[in-house]
């Protein structure tokens, strides 16, 4: 019995950067969300909430647009969050 490579499917390398470039963003928005969620816990005046909460709007614009560039959906859950945020003051 031979093992035979079978050949690369096109486009492969270019889903494999899609799929690093939509894990960071996704990550950002982690790490954004868990920082605005930090900011509104805390009761000092001086608190940068609007930072955090503009840094997280600004994530979940940006992986919505790579996911639209990759030609793939946004998910409902991302998109509604947007329409949201949209209609809050910064």
């Amino acid at each position: 019995m031979s093992i035979r490579s079978l050949p690369a499917a096109r486009g492969a390398s270019r889903r494999s950067a899609a799929d690093h470039d939509l894990h960071c963003l996704f990550d950002e928005i982690t790490s954004a969300r868990v920082a605005d969620r930090q900011a509104r816990g805390q009761r000092r005046p001086d608190t940068p909430s609007r930072r955090d909460t503009a840094r997280l709007a600004l994530s979940l614009v940006a992986y919505a647009r790579a996911l639209e560039r990759y030609r793939l959906p946004v998910p409902p859950v991302i998109r509604d969050e947007l329409r949201l945020r949209s209609g809050l003051p910064s």
